[in-house]
């Protein structure tokens, strides 16, 4: 929301004036649940749970937590792997009146065992495989896979409030969340309950969630994009669904799951959604954030009653500060900020910049955290006392930005050394400290790389060798890329460990003697090296699948070993998987490869002896080749008069309005001219103005509209599926009926709810409540869809086709709830079953089937 006096003063953007709110986080799923106690509150491998049922939980936990200690002013840490216990301890912890602290249990145990020591936790909610005691250092642990006994005898009413502590006696913190910091270790983010009361009061209803959504919940809670995916859906008492693990996170296997538990609200990264080969029919929203969004993924997914909503916002401004509606065809901005919250275009004199030029933006409002646990200096340094403040403060985020001519605000990346890998926020100074941890580095630099072809960018690390551990560049080299490698990935989350390493012999430097990351080269290619030597291939289908790993690790196909580890040798991550899964299927190498089955056989040697086990068990039928016929001049002569005939009884019914009206008005005019007038006078007066008017709209709606629901169905009646001969009577009659859908309105009513009812006077036999957002559809005579399917964009559904002089005619067919993606192809006899799928950019072709329930790509 703009502020009135936006227009006068461009370089400050702010939302609506607001108040902190009262309550505290678990308070709003407490209220939901009153509201409506038998709703379904979560869906999880473990079930599905209402209101009561979770609150129940909590409430025992919570019960269990106070008998431990904790209270106002305690710190819980959770780390736990998404299952019903990581929704529960969310809320008990609060119901204890403690701040929870969410820990990645995938994060490496040094890391875990700082920001327990750091955040200072009273307690670890964990599981003995996921924490072991030594990884707590030292600190309490409740194993909630063994206390089911306590947990039972514990009571399953509402703990009472407790008396606030910690000096803090109005406003407690509700949580503390860890991001990447420059100083090499992470930093926590105390977040006050009155800033997330303040964002829930705010998001639920400019996000339109609403009481019968199924909401995605697919990131770690270490993550705060999870707040925005969890607490909005229970506020309003809708279901939240929690994502899966392993390949099913990503790419076509994680369409599958969203389509198969209805979701309608989706939450993600950019780089995420861009794995999707397909549309999803049954998502009515989509919010995008993390990283910038680009302007062709906006044109894939939008689609009619579908809103994509974009995000801003860092960890320290609670979740999100901006939004925007993303269009197609227009900019991708960060939008404008939510109400309550301000935004500030700062420059380096902390000045605001005038409209259109750069600055760094600076967020203000109720959203504000607190500031770095432990780190005063840090807090001082990010969250500054400001005249635009509005007697608060404003968090400087690092991002630069300008508004644009729509009051809007146009996200520039950021000015300090901070990057986003796949939605999560890099330090580049943590990387670096962990590189010069190691005693054979003398100077480290890391970068984001473009990778260029429309891949991500991706981490790189440049090191400067000691000089007592050599030049870099032989044996020694190897050696020293080998131990960084371990301290990398023993030390830092999988996300933020450099998928390039360059050893260099000097990092080039600016006057005031840093690193000048903008003029370190480009990766030489070399990766993170795995363990052992390189094996050549055996075959040649082990030479296709290293061969296409290579092209995605952006590597020679010769350093790359048919034994190594696609994720712990290579460094591959699950968007690099979808990747070369989707360039397999591509080169015919795995036309039913799944990213599962690579994440079931990372090696070269492994997937390719999956691929030849799975050749030998389908097989593959071929369709034999009719012979071409041959066609006399004669008769394609006559064809081509008879199609010289037809477009010339178009023009005629074209202007026949228009000529039966100059006819009549010339007639009128000469053969009875009025007294005193010459025979030809007044032809052209104005009262000829308004009977041309009448003329040629009589010939628009006639043509466009009339014509082609008066005619469609004699062309095609009597049209039989089967092969005929071209330039025949069938082929004429197919093609003159092209002729007037491509004169007809199946363009302007594509998407829209009259597509279905016009579809079926041409001749189609369309069912109810189908979405159809393509034109390029005929015979419609020969189209079939059912009721409840969808059918993207640019897709093409055709009857008809010509081959080797053969006019191959068949029904095409798209079932009951079934979906057909963007811009894919439907050839005659292709046949897409109830409930299937077929993906964007797809073909199906002459005859072939996706069967009930699949899924294609």
């Amino acid at each position: 929301m703009i502020m009135p006096g936006c227009a006068s003063r461009p370089e400050r953007i702010a939302g609506a004036p607001g108040r902190p709110a009262a309550g505290r986080l678990h308070h709003v799923f407490e209220a939901a649940g009153d509201r409506t106690p038998q709703a379904t509150a979560l869906e999880c491998d473990q079930g599905a749970f209402t209101y009561a049922e979770l609150d129940e939980r909590a409430n025992r936990l919570a019960h269990l937590l106070r008998g431990r200690g904790i209270g106002a002013g305690s710190r819980v840490a959770i780390v736990l792997p998404r299952s019903l216990d990581t929704y529960v301890a969310l809320l008990a912890v609060g119901k204890a009146g403690g701040a929870f602290v969410p820990i990645d249990p995938a994060s490496p145990p040094d890391r875990v065992a700082y920001i327990l020591r750091d955040a200072g936790t009273d307690l670890v909610l964990t599981v003995a495989e996921t924490t072991p005691d030594a990884a707590a250092g030292g600190r309490p642990v409740l194993d909630v896979g063994r206390c089911g006994a306590a947990l039972a005898a514990a009571p399953p009413t509402r703990p009472p409030p407790e008396p606030p502590g910690d000096g803090r006696e109005d406003d407690p913190a509700a949580y503390v969340m860890y991001t990447s910091g420059s100083s090499g270790r992470p930093k926590g983010v105390e977040v006050a309950q009155s800033s997330i009361r303040n964002f829930l009061d705010v998001v639920p209803g400019l996000y339109d969630v609403r009481p019968d959504d199924r909401v995605y919940q697919g990131m770690t809670i270490s993550f705060d994009f999870s707040i925005e995916e969890i607490w909005p859906t229970w506020a309003v008492g809708a279901t939240l669904v929690a994502g899966p693990s392993g390949s099913q996170r990503l790419g076509a296997e994680l369409a599958d799951f969203l389509d198969d538990r209805g979701v309608t609200v989706l939450y993600c990264v950019p780089t995420l959604l861009a794995t999707i080969p397909r549309d999803l029919p049954a998502v009515r929203t989509v919010l995008v954030g993390g990283e910038p969004c680009p302007a062709p993924l906006v044109e894939r997914w939008s689609r009619p009653g579908r809103r994509i909503l974009n995000t801003y916002g860092p960890t320290e401004a609670t979740v999100t500060a901006t939004w925007a509606e993303l269009l197609p065809g227009r900019p991708v901005t960060i939008g404008r900020p939510l109400p309550t919250y301000s935004v500030v275009l700062l420059d380096e004199r902390r000045r605001p910049v005038p409209d259109g030029e750069v600055g760094e933006i600076c967020v203000g409002g109720p959203g504000v955290a607190r500031g770095y646990v432990g780190r005063p200096d840090l807090t001082a340094e990010r969250f500054i006392d400001h005249p635009l403040a509005g007697g608060g403060r404003l968090y400087r985020t690092g991002d630069l930005g300008r508004t644009t001519a729509d009051g809007e605000i146009e996200y520039l990346g950021r000015a300090d050394a901070e990057v986003k890998v796949r939605g999560h926020r890099v330090d580049l100074g943590e990387v670096e400290g962990v590189l010069m941890e190691e005693p054979g580095v003398a100077a480290a630099a890391a970068a984001l790389a473009p990778a260029g072809d429309g891949r991500p960018a991706e981490l790189a690390a440049y090191v400067v060798p000691a000089p007592e551990h050599g030049n870099g560049r032989d044996g020694d080299g190897a050696a020293l890329a080998g131990r960084l490698r371990d301290r990398l990935r023993r030390a830092l989350p999988a996300y933020m460990v450099p998928s390039f390493l360059d050893v260099v012999a000097a990092l080039p430097a600016m006057p005031s003697g840093k690193v000048d990351r903008s003029r370190l080269p480009p990766p030489s290619g070399r990766r993170l090296p795995g363990s052992g030597p390189a094996v050549p291939p055996r075959d040649a289908i082990e030479e296709r699948v290293r061969a296409a790993w290579a092209e995605e690790f952006g590597v020679e196909p010769a350093s790359v070993s048919v034994e190594a580890d696609f994720f712990t040798d290579l460094g591959g991550h699950s968007l690099l998987a979808a990747r070369v899964v989707s360039l397999l299927r591509v080169r015919d190498v795995g036309a039913r490869l799944a990213v599962r089955d690579l994440y079931a056989n990372p090696t070269v040697r492994r997937l390719a002896a999956h691929l030849r086990a799975c050749t030998q068990t389908a097989g593959t039928a071929v369709v034999p080749r009719p012979e071409p016929v041959r066609h006399a001049s004669r008769r394609v002569a006559a064809a081509g008069a008879a199609q010289a005939a037809a477009i010339y009884l178009l023009l005629l019914l074209v202007t026949l309005p228009m000529s039966c009206l100059l006819y009549r008005w010339v007639g009128d005019r000469v053969g009875r001219p009025t007294a005193g007038a010459a025979p030809h006078d007044g032809l052209l007066g104005p009262g000829l103005l308004i009977p041309v008017v009448q003329a040629a709209v009589a010939g628009y709606l006639g043509v466009r509209w009339l014509l082609p629901v008066v005619a469609a169905r004699p062309l095609a009646a009597g049209v039989r599926p089967g092969r005929h001969p071209l330039w025949g009577l069938t082929y004429l009659r197919l093609w003159t009926l092209n002729l007037l859908l491509s004169l007809s309105p199946l363009g302007v009513l594509s998407g829209s709810p009259m597509m279905g009812p016009y579809l079926r006077l041409l001749g189609a036999r369309i069912g109810s409540g189908t979405t159809i957002a393509t034109a390029d559809i005929g015979p419609p005579a020969l189209v079939r869809v059912g009721e409840g399917a969808s059918i993207g964009y640019r897709a093409s559904l055709h009857g008809w086709r010509v081959a080797d002089g053969w006019v191959i005619v068949a029904p095409v067919e798209v079932g009951p709830r079934a979906f057909v993606g963007a811009g894919a192809a439907l050839e005659p006899g292709a046949r897409v079953g109830a409930g299937a799928g077929l993906g964007d950019q797809s073909a199906l072709g002459q005859g072939e089937a996706v069967p009930e329930g699949a899924r294609w790509a």
